[in-house]
């Protein structure tokens, strides 16, 4: 079988119950396994005898449910993919008890849960009613079919899946009896720390790793003392039936429901509670005296057994059992019983009369009231007086059974550090791999953005220098996925396109925000202005009291957020004076000879153009219609400051066409002013 080398910590495991009571000598608390490929469920009972699992096969009843259920289940070999047949054997279970049987041998796969199972296991299946319910072994010795040893069910979850801490248990029967019957409680590689009373006296296993213990005491307490007790030669309410005469080592053995014990003690039972032999059944019953069970229930007796690691040793554990707890029935098909299905169950005492020695048992009967735990690895064992809770299935507190250091068993394969590293390097290269994939996709995809973001945002963020507070410095992910950056400057005609970057040779440099650009003091003429069917003419004079051949100021048009670069990108052929007379610039389509300016014109004008942030420039959204000379008073008012020169109304007017030479009809006046006509034309 494969080691399976367990990541988490190994941990005590419960085994599932079942809430049925199932056996024809009792009402047992079965514990439920998942048995073959795929999985049946097989109701057994546990056997601390037993190294081995049995389930009763298919050949156990006579096709009836209720056979079925009453033995826990059937098992189909046939229908599982996983059994491995060795052929039929004897049942090796306590022969020392006398019994005995056949049942067909496999290597099957054996567990509580899917996680919990495991593979090629010894399984017996019972096709005979010597044995009426399975069991579940939780020995530790390996059983040899061939020249391999095969390991046990719970040396499997120890060493070879590392499921539970140590080779350990703990067990109580369970009883049908007390409250509305209370389940029995499996634990492997622990105990359940709610089904018993602690102390510390704790016994030596035998050679053969079984628990066995000394029996020194059993004494029985009625509760009061009936005339009945009297009568049966009770001296007093309590009286002893086994004494330090008849003390010896007694194993605990849940398999067989019976107290083995000898004669003599037998005959001191007989004598208390007045029970008859039965030589076929070999059990004590009431068939001479039918009343005498009532009687029994009735002296509410309790009895006492003291047991110790040697006989008379004063470490002793006294543990106590009612009388409820031998208080038994024996149903259809028990061997030898004379009954059919229909039958009433037969009451009987659990007592059978040991032959020798190596008959003394303890059985089942005394499991219903007490909590074994065994530890293999320490070579100790411990009986308890167990407790009773009503939700006894769900209210459990589970408590691992460490390992010692010195234990001379192979240990659960826990993994190391080491081991750990190891089996998480492919893992971590696999994932390191994948985010350095993702990484690439992601700085690809950037810069595939980079190389077709808009020219525009490329072409700003080279001309505009470094500095603090520059858009340069962008957030991380903002740069990572290349957001482009707005602007805040629009086009001033969005029909046309921006020209090419200057050559780079020349040196470019950006006009400060706050910059004044001066315009030429001289005439200065506009041609026809078209946008949308609609154009417009103005005719500009010198205002009063402003000496031409001086510049003008204009006043701080800009936006925070204008660029004044896009300004100086714009189409058309680069300043010369030789061309200023005669250029047209595409982008508002004013001739620069309007501004009076010619090749040999001693003034130096600034290269710029006129645009919707120069001062005087007329607006395409005006309405319709005509802009007529300002009367006196306006012009008046108007020429008060160089700053605000110009000004008029606007008048509703008939459409007329208007020339190129009515942009040359300035007004000059004797102080040296000029005014202003505007005039608005719509052409159809």
């Amino acid at each position: 079988m494969a080691t399976v080398v367990n990541s988490a910590k190994p941990a005590a495991i419960a085994a599932p119950v079942r809430t049925q009571w199932l056996g024809n000598d009792g009402n047992w608390s079965p514990v439920s396994l998942m048995v073959g490929t795929p999985a049946q469920w097989i109701d057994v009972l546990v056997s601390t005898a037993s190294q081995e699992t049995w389930v009763v096969g298919t050949g156990g009843c006579d096709g009836t449910v209720t056979c079925q259920d009453k033995r826990g289940g059937l098992f189909s070999s046939n229908e599982s993919t996983t059994w491995d047949s060795l052929g039929f054997y004897d049942l090796g279970l306590d022969p020392q008890l006398g019994f005995g049987g056949v049942g067909s041998y496999g290597l099957e796969t054996v567990g509580f849960t899917d996680t919990f199972s495991i593979p090629s296991q010894i399984v017996g299946v019972i096709n005979t009613t010597e044995y009426w319910v399975g069991y579940l072994g939780l020995g530790i010795e390996p059983t040899n079919f061939t020249d391999a040893n095969q390991p046990t069910f719970l040396t499997s979850l120890v060493e070879n899946r590392s499921l539970i801490p140590s080779h350990s248990y703990g067990y109580t029967a369970g009883a049908y009896y007390r409250l509305k019957s209370v389940p029995a409680s499996l634990t492997l590689g622990g105990f359940d720390s709610n089904r018993f009373e602690p102390h510390n006296v704790s016994f030596d296993l035998d050679p053969g790793r079984n628990p066995v213990v000394a029996l020194n005491e059993i004494s029985v307490t009625a509760s009061p003392l009936a005339s009945s007790n009297v009568s049966l030669g009770w001296p007093s309410n309590s009286i002893e039936l086994l004494g330090a005469a008849d003390s010896g080592f007694y194993t605990i053995d849940a398999s067989t429901p019976y107290l083995w014990l000898p004669k003599d003690v037998c005959l001191q039972f007989e004598e208390a509670f007045g029970l008859t032999y039965d030589d076929q059944l070999e059990l004590y019953t009431f068939s001479s005296n039918a009343t005498r069970r009532e009687d029994l229930v009735g002296w509410n007796m309790t009895f006492n057994f003291i047991l110790a690691d040697l006989p008379g040793s004063s470490r002793v554990v006294s543990l106590s059992l009612p009388y409820a707890a031998f208080d038994l029935q024996l149903t259809y098909p028990f061997p030898g019983l004379n009954a059919t299905q229909s039958s009433e169950p037969t009451n009987y005492f659990p007592l059978r009369r040991a032959a020798n020695t190596t008959q003394y048992t303890i059985g089942r009967v005394f499991l219903q009231e007490t909590y074994l735990t065994v530890d293999y690895e320490r070579n100790t064992f411990s009986v308890s007086q167990a407790v009773f809770d009503a939700n006894a299935i769900n209210d459990q507190r589970l408590v691992d059974i460490s390992r010692p250091h010195n234990s001379t068993f192979a240990g659960p394969k826990v993994a190391s550090a080491s081991e750990l590293s190891k089996a998480t390097v492919a893992g971590v290269a696999v994932g390191a791999t994948l985010l350095l994939v993702i990484l690439a996709s992601i700085a690809a995809l950037c810069l595939r953005r980079l190389k077709h973001s808009n020219p525009k945002g490329r072409q700003d963020r080279a001309i505009k220098p470094e500095g603090k507070g520059s858009n340069v410095r962008r957030n991380f992910w903002r740069r990572l996925f290349a957001i482009p950056e707005k602007s805040s400057c629009p086009e001033i005609d969005g029909s046309s396109r921006l020209p090419n970057e200057a050559s780079a040779e020349s040196e470019i440099k950006e006009l400060d925000c706050m910059t004044r650009v001066e315009l030429p003091g001289s005439r200065v003429e506009i041609p026809p202005y078209e946008q949308t069917k609609q154009k417009l003419t103005i005719k500009i004079v010198n205002a009063r009291d402003y000496d031409p051949s001086t510049r003008v100021e204009l006043h701080d048009q800009c936006s925070p957020h204008f660029r004044p670069h896009e300004r100086l990108n714009a189409k058309g052929h680069a300043y010369s004076p030789s061309h200023v007379g005669t250029q047209i610039t595409e982008t508002t389509g004013i001739s620069s000879r309007s501004r009076g300016i010619t090749p040999n014109s001693s003034q130096v004008s600034s290269p710029i153009i006129i645009s919707p942030l120069t001062p005087g420039f007329a607006p395409t959204s005006f309405p319709t219609g005509r802009i007529s000379d300002t009367d006196s008073n306006e012009r008046q008012r108007g020429g008060g400051s160089d700053g605000d020169a110009l000004s008029g109304h606007v008048h509703e007017g008939a459409e007329s066409n208007s020339s190129d030479e009515e942009h040359n009809n300035a007004q000059y006046h004797g102080d040296g002013s000029q005014s202003h006509k505007y005039s608005w034309e719509e052409h159809g």
